[in-house]
């Protein structure tokens, strides 16, 4: 009798140890206009033949650039056309089919990302 009084002694005392080290934190709650996106890019068409467009939304880039790499990493020099503050028109059209990479960078706000696309 006095070891299931231990036990039961034991096993309380464990609970109650255990549950008084919980611990509590509230965390803000968020909703989607909280949230704000920056430099939605837009690559189109995707495959292409004679153009890739670029479209930047809601940015802060200062100087975007865009950059064209072969899939083994070979930077390609290409006629680039800034047509607006957020749009850029490349030729693609003497490129042989395949996949490519392009990257919009720029170098004010260290923003680098790149994205695949298939010239047909």
């Amino acid at each position: 009798m006095k070891r299931i009084k231990f036990t039961l002694a034991l096993v309380g005392f464990l609970f109650l140890g255990i549950a008084s080290y919980a611990q509590t934190a509230e965390y803000p709650a968020y909703n989607s206009n909280d949230l704000k996106f920056e430099n939605k890019i837009q690559i189109y068409p995707n495959p292409s033949v004679d153009f890739v467009k670029v479209f930047i939304e809601e940015s802060n880039l200062v100087d975007p650039q865009i950059v064209v790499h072969s899939v083994i990493g070979n930077r390609l020099v290409l006629p680039t056309e800034k047509l607006s503050q957020d749009e850029f028109s490349v030729e693609v059209k003497n490129l042989p089919a395949g996949y490519y990479l392009l990257a919009v960078k720029d170098e004010a706000t260290g923003f680098s990302k790149t994205y695949k696309f298939l010239k047909r």
